[in-house]
């Protein structure tokens, strides 16, 4: 998944590239063209991405923007943290399990979302 956002202090870009692995949200990158930005966050290497490995555990606390717009894509679908909750309120991101029965509804509904000319 990825969390992307404009950094309110240099209006830049960034993304933040995150993997979930053994129950746990592992942040992977930080990606962003801006050298300011990168300085700002404490990375010393240039580039547009830093490659990390830090484990978050099974969640952590996103604290939407009061003014910049803030997402978040998983695999092909991107939600925007306003549409969940105000400015200022956090939103708790975390791994839970599913069953292959509600992987394959979500699957299914996420089909007829994408495609709407499906008959229902």
């Amino acid at each position: 998944m990825t969390l992307f956002y404009i950094n309110s202090m240099y209006d830049e870009p960034v993304e933040e590239v995150f993997e979930v692995k053994d129950g746990d949200i592992i942040l992977k990158a930080v990606r962003t063209s801006s050298p300011a930005v990168m300085e700002y966050y404490g990375f010393d290497n240039e580039g547009p991405t830093q490659p990390l490995h830090r484990n978050l555990g099974p969640d952590f606390l996103i604290q939407t923007s009061m003014g910049q717009d803030q997402g978040l894509r998983v695999g092909k679908r991107a939600f925007s943290l306003r549409a969940i909750a105000g400015g200022g309120d956090s939103i708790l991101v975390s791994v839970g399990r599913v069953t292959l029965a509600r992987f394959l509804w979500c699957k299914i509904f996420q089909e007829r979302k994408i495609h709407p000319s499906t008959k229902h």
